[in-house]
């Protein structure tokens, strides 16, 4: 059989199995697919409003509005490329060395390379479709900014599929190198390397801002981004070549974009040979690797001497931490299964360290960026922004991360059913720690960009307890769902938040943070319209709506978190879970 068969064979079984799938979701669960249909139409019509609108405005802009959205562009498809590669990397790793059927499929009779090349196209659809769904409101936005015809679209549609195809085969290159050579000391280079960008971070949050900056020069300032986010302009990336197939065919240059998007046909087709040819010579050693890592671990540990075993200073440790944390034996052990279950796969912490990086070093360069901090009005917009920015990442961590654990147990429930600690005691602790966690990091950030936006003693208070309220009503919110929704025959958490209740707590974040975000908003709002018409309106009434859109933002919490959380809660008291494994 050769290699095209295999993986041809691959996908038309897999493929069977999906419409199988399909087919049993469509006569079982009808208003959980009319549930996501609506929201991806809702998504879809408020995502071109909005950026219709916010391009035209960038696009009207005197001078320089041009520009600004030509360099907006390159910057979003490099962007999606970055995240395109790290997703699939994520997704694609899990299936082919992580997922059980894995150890009889390379048993099987089938060439390695059709085992990578189908993981590869399966964890490009299983991390893309939703880049295809962000995209189309963008794409229609940009098609009427530009006024272009259809050939404007009729050119993008495969533009996007092909920097898809480039980005899912690039991610596998680099997995498969990194598990084929990958030592342990490259981590404490890694480690060192992020110390020194954390300590670079922090040196530029408190070192003094250039004067040119301070002194709000719009065109230096815009100087100083388009000379850092010339990058994205490589001509080598593919993502350039996306954009300027689209700069064509809005202009009229049909031949122009055909050319690009032909060359990226042919750079797509070639990462698939390349995909394939790494997947004959690399994979089996790297898998390999992988599954012998583990027991030879254990061995070496096992033939070390009865006084060198951690087994006495791992009990002391545990111990100690048990009571700095109020927890018994039982909590900790579990607390502890979660923790190292997290730095154990990279896949996990390393979105984390990403995610809560880019954010820091946002906030750490916010007062750098040129905005007129003395405007009032730009300091309150702002502010908001970044409040609003640091909930919809705590959404994006939670839904991936929070909401499949409980069914990531799978097969194993029954041990923590038969623990000494009862699932709603486990679920507590979960919210616990994971919900102050996060509050604690997300703080951070909002006292770190208060302060570069010099916001009072007040206003930092204010946003600080909404992203701690936030923190813990998202953590309740997958928690509850994850624990109502479970998804125990399925091992890939990609495909489990891709399912009913992946999508139902994304949906329900969503519109938590819209409406915390709206309400928070609202009395400031309230105070600039009072002070552009000059009606009389005191400090006082402006605390006094803060601490009632609080409230209001309490209530949400409980609304969002509290409820799901106690009707989980009760559904945790009983072992009902059992007959689903």
């Amino acid at each position: 059989m050769t290699s095209a068969a295999a993986t041809v064979l691959l996908a038309r079984t897999h493929g069977q199995a999906f419409r199988h799938r399909v087919e049993e979701l469509l006569a079982k669960n009808r208003l959980m697919v009319a549930t996501i249909c609506g929201f991806l139409l809702l998504y879809g019509v408020a995502a071109y409003i909005l950026v219709s609108r916010g391009l035209g405005f960038i696009h009207r802009t005197p001078l320089f509005g041009p520009l600004l959205t030509e360099r907006l562009v390159y910057l979003l498809f490099f962007f999606f490329f970055v995240m395109l590669v790290i997703s699939n990397a994520t997704i694609t790793g899990m299936g082919l060395f992580r997922r059980k059927d894995m150890e009889w499929q390379v048993a099987l009779p089938v060439p390695e390379r059709s085992l990578v090349l189908w993981k590869t196209l399966e964890g490009m659809t299983l991390a893309s479709w939703g880049l295809i769904v962000l995209s189309a409101p963008i794409l229609l936005a940009l098609g009427q900014l530009f006024h272009s015809g259809p050939m404007f679209y009729l050119l993008g549609l495969p533009s996007l599929i092909c920097l898809v195809t480039i980005s899912a085969n690039v991610s596998t290159w680099a997995l498969l190198l990194l598990v084929r050579f990958a030592r342990r000391w490259w981590w404490r280079v890694v480690i060192g390397a992020g110390l020194v960008l954390l300590g670079v971070t922090f040196q530029r949050f408190w070192v003094e801002v250039p004067e040119s900056v301070r002194g709000g020069d719009i065109m230096t300032s815009l100087h100083d981004v388009l000379r850092h986010t010339e990058m994205c302009m490589h001509p080598l990336l593919p993502s350039s070549w996306v954009a300027e197939s689209l700069f064509a065919a809005s202009r009229g240059l049909h031949s122009q974009a055909v050319f690009y998007v032909v060359a990226l046909l042919a750079n797509a087709l070639f990462t698939l040979v390349v995909t394939a040819r790494l997947g004959h010579s690399m994979f089996y050693p790297a898998w390999h690797r992988v599954m012998t890592a583990a027991p030879s671990a254990q061995g070496r540990k096992g033939e070390l001497a009865w006084f060198k075993q951690p087994q006495a200073r791992a009990k002391a440790r545990s111990e100690m931490w048990g009571k700095l944390l109020g927890l018994d034996r039982a909590s900790f052990a579990l607390l502890a299964k979660d923790a190292r279950t997290f730095l154990r796969e990279p896949t996990q912490w390393g979105q984390c360290v990403l995610i809560f990086g880019l954010l820091l070093m946002y906030s750490s360069n916010l007062k750098r960026l040129g905005y007129d901090l003395q405007n009032p009005f730009w300091t309150l917009v702002i502010s908001h922004l970044n409040l609003l920015v640091c909930c919809l990442a705590l959404s994006t961590l939670t839904t991936r991360f929070v909401f499949p654990q409980f069914s990531m147990e799978g097969q194993r429930l029954w041990i923590l059913g038969l623990s000494p600690v009862p699932l709603e005691k486990f679920m507590a602790l979960k919210l616990r720690v994971i919900a102050g966690v996060l509050s604690l990091l997300t703080t951070l950030l909002v006292v770190m960009s208060g302060i570069s936006l010099e916001l009072p003693f007040r206003r930092a208070l204010f946003f600080s307890g909404s992203v701690i309220m936030q923190s813990y009503g998202l953590t309740a919110l997958s928690l509850s769902l994850g624990a109502m929704l479970p998804n125990f025959r399925e091992p890939n958490p990609a495909r489990i938040i891709s399912g009913f209740g992946g999508t139902l707590c994304l949906i329900g974040s969503f519109l938590y943070i819209l409406g915390s975000a709206a309400v928070l908003a609202l009395p400031d709002v309230i105070a600039w319209k009072a002070t552009v018409q000059k009606t009389p309106f005191t400090q006082q009434q402006v605390m006094t709506g803060e601490i009632v859109a609080l409230l209001f933002v309490f209530f949400l919490t409980i609304l969002f978190g509290g409820i799901p959380w106690w009707v989980a809660k009760k559904k945790t008291k009983n072992l009902d879970y059992l007959r689903e494994l």
